[in-house]
């Protein structure tokens, strides 16, 4: 007899439909995006198939047949000193990584749980530092590492560059790093230590547990800074068997005499393997960093 009125404001979903408004400005977000792809996904495809095309001469091309080959990996491992840049570049990118985790660590815990004299002033001070870029400190560097190569003799250029970059990562990241342990609840600290925990077990077996999914972060960004860094190698690096990846790879593209465009990105393609495995490596600690460490058992 009654018909039930079929209500129109009853959707399956918490959101409702779009407006015409909204569907406009949902799809230019999606072209945009896709651009913003293109221009990313473009270059990357056109290193790995010039990579593996031995149909080119000394610069990349695009217009020929494409032929399977290896000759542009042979000629960076027969013929330039590519092993040599990636090792350096690896010694360089380790000690970087644990130089920042070891002094970050305890940095933004003492920020993020002590309270001392002169506390938000330096903190203050390491954002101002932020401002300066690192290329307007080259002539102290210089200096710097003409006084202590004098005192200490086997601290090299390789090693004043260790201390630039983590000396700059660890200035930003510790107040990243007490930005994050400012979130975990100080009510952990005060259990721990009711327990009978000291400071050094609460940082050791609460807050670095905690803290994983931001150490992990830190340490791949610190990991990744040498191998994308080309200036400030260039300028410190004269001997051309310290160079860097960055470095040692722009003498392909940079010499007309050594021109060989090819081979810079098999080298690129190849410089991008030991990332890719520590981020593999890295997000298994920031999915079990989430739930590890405020378990107690």
């Amino acid at each position: 007899m009654f018909k039930k009125k079929k209500n129109s404001d009853l959707y399956l979903s918490d959101l409702q439909p779009l407006s015409a408004g909204g569907k406009t400005l949902l799809t230019i977000t999606y072209i945009i995006l896709l651009i913003w792809a293109a221009f990313i996904l473009v270059p990357l495809a056109i290193m790995v198939i010039s990579s593996f095309n031995g149909n080119q001469g000394q610069y990349i091309s695009m217009s020929g047949d494409f032929i399977f080959s290896l000759d542009n990996f042979r000629y960076l491992f027969k013929e330039t000193q590519f092993l040599k840049w990636v090792l350096n570049t690896l010694k360089i990118a380790v000690a970087t990584t644990l130089l920042t985790l070891i002094f970050v660590s305890f940095t933004g815990y003492a920020y993020s749980r002590f309270r001392f004299k002169g506390k938000k002033a330096s903190l203050i001070t390491i954002m101002l530092v932020q401002i300066i870029p690192a290329f307007a400190g080259i002539t102290a560097y210089y200096a710097i590492h003409s006084i202590v190569s004098g005192i200490i003799p086997v601290f090299s250029r390789p090693a004043m560059l260790i201390l630039i970059y983590s000396g700059g990562a660890i200035a930003s990241n510790t107040f990243i790093l007490k930005g994050y342990l400012d979130t975990i609840s100080p009510e952990l600290d005060e259990a721990a230590k009711i327990d009978g925990c000291s400071n050094m077990q609460v940082y050791r077996l609460i807050i670095m547990p905690l803290a994983r999914p931001m150490l992990a972060i830190i340490a791949l960004q610190c990991f990744i800074g040498p191998f994308l860094d080309y200036m400030m190698p260039k300028i410190l690096l004269t001997n051309p068997g310290d160079y860097t990846l960055a470095t040692g790879l722009f003498t392909l593209i940079s010499d007309v005499r050594n021109m060989n465009q090819p081979a810079f990105a098999a080298g690129g393609f190849l410089s991008a393997v030991p990332v890719m495995l520590l981020f593999l490596v890295l997000q298994d600690e920031l999915v079990s960093g989430l739930s590890s460490g405020a378990v107690k058992g």
